[in-house]
């Protein structure tokens, strides 16, 4: 019963003390690689003068969350848009494209993320940026406002292009082919 007593006591101190960080800095405003709204449709053409239709699904700029895992009081931070094709628009064999910027560690971020997903009924491909560890106060200089990122082994997208305040530009499917957004 003593051992017992002494377990219980041990973890309510460690809640008690707990993670002592009180904040957790946001998503940066100056970072609106996704800058849509909520069934804002997205028209994307190829070389051919075909068009897909996508409608904004979801797209958020998270607040700041911290957790406290090991006691190690990370905190992440995430931008993210989430599209679905047009119901009206025939033909289309994505389910959906996401993408996602997020950054973990609170005042010293220690992992830059951008990630984008394209969806279908017989796969899925994920393209996905991984940066270092940099202060928080410079992050805005360590992304261009352009950011192209590939991945050739993918079997439905290959390279996507985004852009600070645009969102998506481009992306280009694995036979080789670009579509690009429609101003």
């Amino acid at each position: 019963m003593k051992k017992i007593n002494i377990v219980i006591a041990f973890f309510l101190l460690i809640l008690c003390i707990g993670c002592k960080k009180t904040y957790c800095p946001g998503f940066p405003i100056d970072l609106n690689y996704f800058p849509y709204s909520k069934n804002q449709e997205l028209k994307f053409v190829n070389s051919q003068q075909n068009i897909r239709n996508f409608i904004v699904y979801n797209n958020e700029n998270s607040q700041p969350w911290s957790y406290d895992w090991n006691c190690k009081c990370a905190c992440d931070a995430v931008s993210l848009f989430k599209l679905h094709p047009n119901p009206d628009t025939l033909g289309i064999y994505l389910s959906s494209i996401s993408g996602m910027i997020g950054l973990s560690g609170g005042e010293e971020v220690s992992k830059i993320s951008i990630s984008f997903i394209f969806s279908s009924s017989e796969s899925l491909s994920k393209i996905l940026y991984e940066g270092k560890s940099i202060s928080y106060k410079e992050v805005g200089k360590y992304f261009s406002d352009t950011i192209s990122m590939e991945n050739e082994d993918n079997k439905i997208i290959t390279k996507v292009v985004i852009a600070k305040g645009k969102g998506l530009l481009s992306y280009t499917t694995a036979d080789g082919e670009e579509w690009k957004l429609v101003d």
